[in-house]
């Protein structure tokens, strides 16, 4: 089993302190001093990292962050290229959203801004309920490992 890192890199202005506690030791398997000490961390504004048991678990646990206003996102690593991994979803799902959309996404991509891209997208998809299909499952799968939440504003 290979073993996925996260990192916790911005937050949201209220935090549930008591859910994070309990997300983090039931996904990283900290116990409470250690959950305590990363969750500290955070709000201190470092960048505490979790090591989960593989991909999957990383994700349920970066979802599972974000209702207690904790924003995560995998760690940079040799097999993981979260900016490939965006473009290759926004390449996916643009035929499949509005031209405009298509348009401004790839006038971000451009510019170098491939976050705001994503998040463009995926706010798209999921309004013109083009969220559904490989697609949107490709969109959601890059923003959830980039930390890119549409709509979500953090503060660092």
């Amino acid at each position: 089993m290979s073993l996925r890192t996260i990192e916790i890199f911005r937050l949201r202005r209220v935090r549930d302190k008591p859910r994070a506690l309990a997300v983090m030791q039931a996904f990283a398997g900290l116990g409470a001093d250690a959950a305590r000490h990363t969750l500290d961390q955070a709000i201190g504004g470092g960048k505490p990292r979790l090591q989960l048991p593989g991909d999957e678990a990383a994700r349920a646990c970066i979802a599972a962050l974000a209702p207690a206003g904790f924003i995560a996102r995998f760690a940079a690593a040799a097999d993981f290229d979260a900016q490939a991994r965006a473009e290759a979803a926004i390449l996916a799902a643009v035929h499949r959203l509005p031209s405009e959309v298509g348009d401004g996404a790839g006038a971000l991509l451009l510019a170098g801004d491939w976050q705001s891209a994503l998040a463009m997208c995926v706010q798209a998809a999921h309004a013109g309920g083009a969220g559904g299909g490989e697609a949107g499952r490709l969109l959601r799968t890059a923003a959830l490992e980039a930390g890119v939440q549409p709509g979500v504003q953090g503060n660092g």
